[in-house]
């Protein structure tokens, strides 16, 4: 299965909307060039696209579909080949997982104390190891 970038979004300002682009520069230890969520261990969040797909196939969505800001959804890339410290390689950069779902809400109709959902599972954060430009289209690939 090949895993690639089918979005990336921008976002400048927090509680604006996100820009969509067509490419995001990484900068190693940091984050999206312009993005406001950059630094820490949650330099890029990243979202698998059948994630959403889960998401939108209920008949109600969780809380996270509001609040969640992903700049990066990939497509083609299974929940469990991703866990938490291991690489992924798109274009020319280099990614680090520093944590492999997101947690959930208390308050969110799927929200359950022993496994969590789809979505969740989903939701990634890296930080930047190797900076560069990521492009939509691009390939993704996980070193362990």
């Amino acid at each position: 299965m090949i895993a690639n970038i089918m979005g990336l979004t921008q976002y400048p300002q927090k509680g604006a909307p996100g820009v969509s682009l067509s490419e995001l520069e990484l900068i190693a230890g940091i984050g999206v060039r312009g993005d406001h969520h950059r630094g820490g261990d949650r330099q890029v969040s990243l979202l698998l696209a059948q994630a959403v797909d889960w998401m939108e196939a209920q008949p109600e969505n969780g809380l996270c579909v509001g609040r969640f800001r992903e700049n990066m959804r990939i497509t083609g890339l299974p929940p469990e080949t991703i866990q938490s410290g291991c690489i992924l390689l798109i274009g020319d950069t280099v990614l680090q997982i520093a944590a492999d779902s997101k947690y959930c809400f208390d308050r969110c109709r799927f929200y359950s104390q022993t496994e969590l959902c789809p979505f969740s599972q989903g939701a990634l954060f890296a930080t930047v190891v190797q900076g560069g430009i990521v492009k939509i289209g691009d390939a993704v690939s996980v070193r362990a």
